[in-house]
């Protein structure tokens, strides 16, 4: 039997910190997201462990905040119980890895590769309605490694593709999958991907195609960008001062970059243009929601690939394999593009592909008001 499974991250009730602890009650070096109830807390918390059901018995909670939901919990491997309130936020999360503070905010990844495995176990209680009061400062998505393409077994779209240096509209469709993933649109031959089929891994996990992770993205109000920005910017050339690629105000880290994966996974590594090794070849999957009040601008800028949706709608199209490009959305705008009006919640999904040496820039600039600190799909088998 297979089911799709959302692991929700708790609502924003401020700009601050980010509300998401490491994983815990794992195998193998795994997260388990497995068949029952929802999370509560991390180890050592007062969550219950969930009913056990065909499967066994429940188990203890893995973040703190998550909510999973599932079809039929019952023949998955048992209903989950009830827990208590998580624990405060923090950041970085602890047990997380390559914990990085870039020019703005910061990110980290926890080492426990996500599994798709389910049925074994309930998962744990709940956080009893009070993960609407969690803060987050930012995003959790997934990052998933592959290996380069120019290595045995490596894939054939990451590091060999060519034509580079170029973007390439319209490698997707304008309309996001019915499973919440980018629709490949068959795109002329002589562009930077092979085939759908090889397209569809990117941002699906395939055993012993590509390793997933949870990546936590760390925002941070930008006095430079106007106000209600806030930001998370690891791209080089965005520094500190005045002039031309630069951020007033902008704290310490003058310049930095995106390694989420670094050690991790396959970490076929490769020289990056600050002089250092570091694991290429991966691709970052954010999903989240947010209430349109109006005036509201999204801001991306990075490479290689990146596809923003909003409303199941393609908002940023930057696809290719290039150096650092940059698109906004004003909602106001394309309102009717994207088929929003003010007062009312819509998706967002975000979708960015690291291809190719020798940079891995990824920059956010937003005014928009998450509901959550993102939504994490996972297929249970």
């Amino acid at each position: 039997m297979r089911a799709l499974a959302v692991v929700s991250f708790g609502p924003v009730a401020s700009l601050t910190v980010l509300s998401v602890l490491a994983a815990t009650a794992c195998t193998r070096g795994e997260v388990q997201y497995a068949a029952g109830g929802t999370t509560s807390t991390s180890s050592g918390g007062a969550g219950a462990s969930g009913q056990g059901g065909a499967g066994g018995s429940g188990t203890g909670g893995t973040y703190a905040g998550i909510t999973i939901v599932q079809p039929d919990a019952s023949s998955l491997g048992g209903a989950g119980g009830t827990g208590s309130s998580p624990p405060p936020p923090t950041w970085p999360p602890t047990g997380f890895v390559n914990v990085t503070n870039v020019t703005y905010g910061a990110y980290a990844t926890d080492p426990n590769q996500i599994s798709s495995a389910g049925g074994a176990s309930g998962q744990g209680g709940s956080s009893g309605g009070s993960s609407g009061s969690s803060q987050c400062a930012g995003l959790f998505g997934v990052v998933r490694d592959f290996k380069m393409g120019n290595l045995s077994g490596g894939h054939p779209d990451f590091q060999v593709p060519t034509p580079r240096n170029a973007a390439e509209t319209g490698i997707v469709t304008d309309t996001l999958g019915d499973d919440g993933k980018p629709v490949y649109a068959n795109p002329p031959a002589g562009g930077t991907t092979s085939t759908q089929a090889n397209f569809d891994q990117w941002y699906r996990d395939v055993d012993g195609v590509n390793i997933p992770f949870v990546v936590g993205l760390h925002f941070i109000a930008n006095p430079s960008g106007g106000n209600g920005v806030v930001t998370f910017a690891a791209s080089l050339g965005t520094s500190t001062g005045t002039g031309r690629n630069r951020d007033a105000g902008a704290p310490a880290v003058a310049t930095s970059s995106y390694f989420p994966v670094d050690g991790l996974g396959w970490n076929d590594t490769a020289r990056a243009d600050d002089g250092n090794q570091h694991n290429f070849a991966f691709t970052t999957e954010i999903h989240t929601a947010f209430i349109y009040n109006g005036g509201e601008k999204f801001t991306f800028q990075g490479d290689d690939d990146v596809w923003v949706y909003i409303n199941k709608k393609l908002a940023i199209d930057l696809g290719g394999i290039h150096q650092q490009l940059q698109a906004t959305v004003d909602l106001d705008a394309q309102a009717s593009t994207l088929g929003i009006s003010t007062g009312n919640s819509y998706d967002l999904a975000v979708f960015n592909a690291e291809r190719h040496t020798t940079q891995s820039n990824f920059r956010i600039d937003t005014t928009l008001v998450f509901t959550d600190c993102g939504q994490i799909p996972i297929t249970i088998y």
